[in-house]
């Protein structure tokens, strides 16, 4: 590996002071050995650490410090700078970490002591080679102290049992210590298990001023360490403000993997925590810390806690609200990009690929509402299929980058149907038309056209879709979703609500909040059994349903997608709810001629079918969803008696339906198959 130049000559520098330091350790304990003195066997002899004669025992070489370096100071003054030590720590320090290098001083460590096992430094040896009055001993011996820098910071480490004394107990220093003073300096690997670099993400100008606001905060502080609570969502805006700051600063900013940090037992976060601060002060680092979405409470809300408590560090908090920390915590705000903005993220993130996206752009900002790093990732993605990036398959990776979100919290529904597959008069076919082109013109009315701005809340589609279990609601929901290319999401409004007060609004919430960037249609089914005639309160659970129903709507006017409400009764909804709604379309009951179009078309081309009495089957009273059922079971019937698909599988597999909807078979409508069909 090539070194570059400025740093080669800076370590040639710090090797040379370093030589200095120890050769100026080495005059000491050969001193040192002179007054213990000893007999003729004693093994008190350290002057072979010296090579010289006694002119030379004399004259001590310069300290490290009076050298000038042309550059940056060396290794050992900068730390004891950095660390605020005094004289004598940096002492105890450099002869801690002299045998790790060169292993002469251990010997020679071990002959000061008469006890060859006993080859390292100790407090002891320490206070007899650099504190002459018994006083300042007393005095100086604090520095080992737990709350001081050189326990504190993990820079010397103090062996032994804590029943000896503290005197004589063995002081040690590891690897990345003596590294660091060698001027080789890297992040500890206890330490870059847990946290990964901060990349550089597209900024808008919002994001550059929170940047700087945070970095005049920490510059503030007086050299103290401080927390910031970055209050914006993590993907992009509140990163990319926190990388700005540790850029103007200096730091390197490293991301703290939350969840493995939180999974280590109170012993090792403790020890993590230190080893973090030793490296905010030898590396320069900063820690950020993504809390978004955390639950107070949580093990992980409650390690962000221990952090801003006892982490010696520069300390990013970034959450969604306002974190409740007990320390002193200043609070810098991140605005989520307009969508002016995300179309120059866009433009800037697709500017480095070959592309042939134009107007497409206006489009996907108005359906999915990405961040830096989203649009980031969305354009790398498409990159890796394409050598041109396509709007379409843009739009495509714009879709799988919010695909996971809500699958925890809805059941994703794969759009099987076309326009041609619904069977409903022309009515509704309008007005589904007509839905459909308010999602995809979007963009012309409310950017081009200037109506957002007139809008301002309240720019989300909404409908409601009222009639019978089976007349094609949820069908509806597939083509809308077929035709706009979007993913389908439906939420059982029944297993959302709770008897609890206030549980409710948390599911939606959690809906909505996973659902907020992915910009697909969501699907509530059920509705009814949130929504009902509420206008009269009589009682503390009408008022919070009341609320309830409130949120709901309030959350779909404000999604930037298509959200859409089923019921089977829309009688039972009150007409106040109704007209927050852009869309309400009824569904009805298919009518005979409804009927014997759904019956042409419910076998697929390839089922071997025989002739249908399709007026005989069209005078059932039955949905579709009901005719598709006894097209599937009448199938299975026949697939058994391995013949095709006739009459008497179908008449056969409408009783059962009619079994299960309770209602009676009669000669008027099953004719013929009569006798066969009953009981």
């Amino acid at each position: 590996m090539n070194i570059p130049d400025h740093l080669s000559d800076w370590r040639t520098e710090n090797a040379e002071c370093l030589r200095s330091a120890l050769q100026r350790l080495r005059l000491r304990l050969v001193r040192h050995a002179a007054l213990l003195g000893g007999g003729a066997g004693s093994q008190r002899r350290v002057d072979w650490l010296v090579a010289g004669n006694a002119e030379d025992l004399a004259r001590m070489p310069p300290a490290a410090e009076e050298i000038e370096p042309a550059r940056e100071p060396p290794a050992l003054q900068r730390l004891g700078e950095l660390a605020d030590l005094n004289d004598f720590e940096r002492d105890l320090l450099l002869l801690t970490a002299a045998p790790s290098l060169d292993g002469a001083f251990a010997r020679a460590y071990a002959e000061l002591a008469d006890d060859p096992r006993r080859d390292y430094a100790t407090l002891h040896l320490a206070l007899a080679l650099f504190v002459e009055e018994a006083t300042e001993r007393l005095l100086a011996a604090d520095c080992l102290m737990p709350q001081h820098a050189l326990r504190a910071l993990c820079l010397v480490d103090v062996d032994g049992d804590d029943r000896e004394p503290l005197v004589t107990r063995r002081l040690r220093i590891d690897e990345r210590v003596s590294n660091y003073l060698r001027g080789v300096s890297y992040i500890d690997e206890r330490v870059a298990s847990c946290v990964t670099p901060l990349r550089e993400s597209l900024r808008t100008d919002s994001v550059t001023e929170a940047g700087c606001e945070a970095a005049a905060l920490i510059a503030a502080a007086a050299n103290q360490w401080t927390t910031i609570n970055l209050l914006g969502e993590a993907d992009g805006a509140a990163r990319e403000a926190a990388r700005i700051a540790c850029v103007d600063l200096g730091y390197l900013p490293q991301l703290l993997d939350l969840r493995r940090f939180a999974a280590l037992d109170a012993a090792h976060r403790e020890k993590l925590v230190t080893l973090i601060g030793r490296e905010a002060l030898l590396a320069g680092m900063a820690l950020v810390v993504d809390a978004s979405g955390v639950e107070r409470g949580s093990e992980s809300a409650l390690a962000v806690d221990e952090l801003i408590a006892t982490l010696p560090a520069t300390l990013f908090v970034i959450s969604q609200e306002r974190w409740p920390a007990a320390g002193d915590v200043a609070v810098v705000r991140t605005a989520r990009p307009t969508r002016a903005e995300q179309q120059t993220l866009w433009r800037k993130a697709l500017a480095a690929r070959p592309n042939s996206v134009n107007g497409e752009i206006d489009t996907i900002t108005q359906q999915f509402d990405f961040a830096a790093d989203a649009i980031a990732d969305v354009v790398s993605r498409a990159a890796q299929r394409d050598d041109t990036i396509t709007g379409r398959a843009l739009w495509n990776a714009c879709r799988e980058q919010t695909g996971t979100a809500l699958e925890d919290l809805a059941c994703r529904i794969p759009p099987r149907y076309g326009w041609d597959d619904i069977v409903v008069g022309d009515e509704v076919r309008s007005q589904l038309r007509e839905l459909a082109a308010q999602v995809q013109q979007r963009a012309r009315v409310y950017e081009s056209w200037g109506f957002g701005a007139k809008l301002g809340r309240g720019r989300g589609i909404t409908a409601l879709f009222a009639g019978a279990s089976g007349t094609g609601k949820t069908m509806a929901a597939e083509i809308l979703a077929m035709h706009l290319e979007l993913d389908l999401y439906r939420i059982d409004l029944a297993g959302v609500v709770s008897k609890y007060i206030g549980d409710t609004e948390k599911n939606l919430r959690r809906v909505f909040d996973a659902a907020e960037r992915s910009g697909a249609i969501l699907f509530f089914d059920e509705a009814d059994a949130l929504f009902g005639k509420r206008t009269d309160v009589r009682d503390s659970h009408d008022r919070y349903a009341n609320l309830e129903v409130n949120y709901l709507l309030q959350r779909m006017e404000d999604y930037a997608g298509l959200a859409i409400l089923a019921t089977n009764r829309r009688s039972a909804l009150d007409p106040a709810f109704l007209r927050r709604l852009r869309f309400v379309i009824d569904f009805p009951f298919p009518a005979t001629d409804d009927r014997r179009r759904i019956w042409e078309r419910v076998f697929p081309p390839q089922a071997e079918v025989e002739r249908l009495e399709l007026s005989l089957l069209s005078g059932l009273d039955l949905s579709g969803g009901n005719i598709k059922s006894i097209a599937v079971n009448a199938a299975f019937l026949a697939a058994s008696a391995d013949t095709p698909i006739a009459m008497s599988h179908v008449m056969r597999a409408a009783a059962r339906e009619y079994g299960k909807l309770a209602k009676p078979i009669g000669p008027a409508e099953f004719g013929a198959y009569y006798e066969m069909a009953r009981p």
